[in-house]
C-alpha cells in the first residue's frame, strides 16, 4: 500500500504505512527510502537504518530513520520500506563505447542492461557525437530507459585518422576535421580546440594517440585553464606517459608496462606488443611512473576488463591488477571503466565484472570498489558537486540490493530497483533479451 501524508512535528513514522512496491513517484512528490543499510560511496562503513529523502531529482536528506519525523516538508510523501536491504549511489561506468559506429538497437539494448542493473551513469570515451547527443538527450528526458550518458570529443594527431574507427564515427563527414574528432599539430589554436569540442555536447576532452609530448602538455593545461575534463590514454605516442600527467583521468594500466618494454615505439597501434614476462608492478620504470602519477593527482581508469589471463599475447591481467594494486597502494585514485561490450547473454552490466576484478586482482576492497564506480568515477567527469555519494543535494542516483557487497562484491547483482534522478526502474520490470552483436 502507498502512504500519503505531511510531514508534522511529532509525527511518528511507525505508525505509517509504508511500501516496497516501487511505484512511480507523482510529481512534486518526496519519497522516502526507510530502513536500508547506507554505503555512501566515501569508502565510509556502512550505516543500517538510514533514511533517505528524495524531492523531485534531489535528495533532500540523509538521516536515521528514527529522525524521519524532524524532516520539514509541504507536500504528499511516498514511503518505501527498505528493511533488509543495501542503498548504494548510482554507479558509474566511466569507460564505454555506444557509438564508434553508430548502432542505435545495441546502444539502447546495452543501456537498458545498465539502468536496470544499477548504472546511473556512463562515460563514452569517443564516437560519433552526433549520435551520442541524441542518446544523451534521450536518456536525460526519459524516452529511454537508459542511464545518463556523459560523453567526450576526441582530439589526436593528423596521421590517426586513418584509422577505420573514425571514418565511421564521421560518416559523411571527413575525420580530423570535424570538432568531436579534431586532428591537432603545433599551427592549431589549442583554445580554439577546446571551445569547439565543448559545443558538441561533450563533457570532456580525450587525448588519443600520435601526438608529440609538449603539445600534449599544453592541452591539457589550456583544458584545465578552461575548467572542462581532460581525459587520455595512459601514453599517446609518441608522447610519453609522463606527458599526460596532470590530466583529470588517464586509461588503461598496463600501458605503463609497454612503455617500459619499448620506450621508443612512435605511433598507436595495438600489433607488436613486446614481451611482459617477468615483469612487475615493482619495475623502477613502473614505480618511478606510479609515483608521479600519484603526484599529479590525474585519476587511473585502470580498465581490467580490457586484459585476459595468461596465456595471451598481450599484457595479462595478473599485471594489469599488479599495477593497479601498486598505483593504488600509493595513494591513486581509481576508476572503474570497462571499454568492453561484455557478454550479450549476461543480464547484468559488464561494470559488475570489472569491479569483481578489482577487488580480485587489484586487492581493493569491495567497499574501494565500490567507491571507483561512484565518487571518484564522478570526480573524472568532473561532477563530484551532483554525482558520486548519497548526500543531500545530490541528484537521487541510487541502486538498492538485496544482498550485502562489502560481503562479496558479486552481490551487486541482486539489485532490486535502481532510481536516476528520482525516477524508478524497478528489476521485476526488466524483460531481459540478449543483447545484439553491436555491428562492425
Amino acid at each position: 500500500m502507498q502512504c500519503e501524508f505531511r510531514w508534522a512535528a511529532g509525527l511518528a513514522c511507525a505508525a505509517l504505512a509504508a511500501t516496497t512496491a516501487f511505484a512511480a513517484p507523482p510529481p512534486a512528490t518526496q519519497v522516502v527510502y526507510r530502513g536500508v543499510t547506507l554505503i555512501d560511496g566515501t569508502g565510509a562503513a556502512a550505516r543500517p537504518g538510514m533514511a533517505i529523502v528524495v524531492e523531485g531529482e534531489r535528495i533532500k536528506a540523509v538521516l536515521p530513520a528514527a529522525q524521519l519525523a524532524a524532516v520539514p516538508a509541504g507536500g504528499s510523501v511516498q514511503v518505501h520500506d527498505m528493511q533488509g536491504m543495501y542503498a548504494l549511489p548510482g554507479l558509474i561506468d566511466s569507460h564505454v563505447h555506444y557509438a564508434t559506429n553508430p548502432d542505435r538497437r545495441y546502444a539502447e539494448a546495452e543501456l537498458q542492461r545498465n539502468v536496470y542493473g544499477g548504472v546511473t551513469g556512463v562515460r563514452d570515451m569517443a564516437g560519433d557525437a552526433r549520435e551520442l547527443a541524441s542518446l544523451s538527450r534521450a536518456a536525460l528526458l526519459n524516452e529511454i530507459p537508459a542511464p545518463d550518458i556523459y560523453y567526450s570529443a576526441l582530439v589526436a594527431g593528423p596521421s590517426f585518422f586513418k584509422d577505420p574507427r573514425t571514418v565511421a564515427a564521421a560518416r559523411g563527414m571527413q575525420p580530423g576535421q570535424v570538432p568531436w574528432l579534431y586532428a591537432l599539430d603545433e599551427q592549431t589554436d589549442l583554445a580554439l580546440a577546446v571551445a569547439q569540442a565543448r559545443g558538441t555536447g561533450a563533457s570532456g576532452m580525450k587525448i588519443y594517440a600520435n601526438l608529440p609530448g609538449p603539445l600534449v602538455v599544453k592541452l591539457i593545461a589550456e583544458a584545465r585553464r578552461q575548467h572542462f575534463p581532460i581525459w587520455t590514454h595512459q601514453q599517446v605516442y609518441p608522447a610519453s606517459p609522463y606527458d599526460s600527467l596532470g590530466a583529470t583521468a588517464i586509461s588503461h594500466a598496463c600501458m605503463i608496462a609497454r612503455y617500459v618494454r619499448e620506450a621508443g615505439k612512435s605511433a598507436y597501434g595495438h600489433g607488436g606488443e613486446p614481451s611482459y614476462a617477468g615483469l612487475t608492478a615493482s619495475d623502477p620504470g613502473i614505480v618511478r611512473y606510479i609515483d608521479a602519477l600519484a603526484k599529479s593527482g590525474s585519476l587511473l581508469d585502470a580498465t581490467l576488463s580490457v586484459y585476459a589471463p595468461k596465456g595471451t599475447p598481450r599484457c595479462q591481467i595478473e599485471l594489469a591488477g599488479d599495477i593497479t594494486r601498486a598505483a593504488h597502494k600509493a595513494g591513486v585514485r581509481i576508476v572503474a571503466g570497462t571499454d568492453t561490450d561484455g557478454q550479450g547473454e549476461d543480464p547484468y552490466p559488464v561494470l559488475g565484472r570489472e569491479l569483481e576484478r578489482l577487488v580480485q586482482y587489484a586487492g581493493l576492497t569491495p567497499n574501494e570498489a565500490i567507491t571507483a564506480a561512484t565518487a571518484n568515477a564522478a570526480a573524472a567527469l568532473g561532477r563530484q558537486a551532483e554525482l558520486g555519494t548519497v548526500e543531500a543535494g545530490k541528484f537521487a542516483n541510487l541502486v538498492f540490493l538485496k544482498k550485502d557487497p562489502l560481503q562479496d562484491i558479486g552481490n551487486l547483482r541482486t539489485v532490486a530497483l535502481t532510481v536516476k534522478r528520482g525516477r524508478h526502474y524497478a528489476r521485476e520490470d526488466y524483460r531481459f533479451t540478449p543483447i545484439p552483436a553491436q555491428k562492425n
